[in-house]
């Protein structure tokens, strides 16, 4: 059988490939809309949606051998790992589409810190 920290390391490794997937897939929108006004939305193509739940997919996987090796059963591990990873992951999904969102409007606003004298 595999090791618990294994199957963590290998989650985690799945977790960082996708996400460059997927800021990959981000950054091209973000350069059509720049470059020639094509929308960035819809995000829900195909490799936006595929990567964004292999990341997912790489939290459960991680998640689950952080509790296997906390003694958690491989089931109650598997089962709160999926749980977590997807109420963590749907809040941002639309985090992402509204930043999007707001890209295309044009209402995205630089963040500088306030100045204190």
């Amino acid at each position: 059988m595999i090791d618990s920290k294994t199957i963590a390391w290998l989650g985690g490794s799945v977790i960082v490939f996708f996400s460059f997937v997927f800021i990959y897939v981000i950054q091209i929108k973000i350069q059509k809309w720049k470059n020639q006004q094509i929308s960035p939305l819809p995000l829900e193509g195909f490799l936006s949606i595929s990567s964004f739940c292999s990341i997912l997919a790489g939290f459960t996987i991680m998640f689950t051998g952080v509790l296997e090796t906390f003694t958690f059963s491989l089931l109650n591990s598997l089962t709160a790992s999926f749980i977590l990873a997807f109420l963590s992951g749907a809040p941002m999904w639309g985090v992402v589409k509204g930043l999007l969102r707001e890209i295309e409007l044009g209402e995205l606003k630089e963040i500088v810190p306030e100045k204190i004298d």
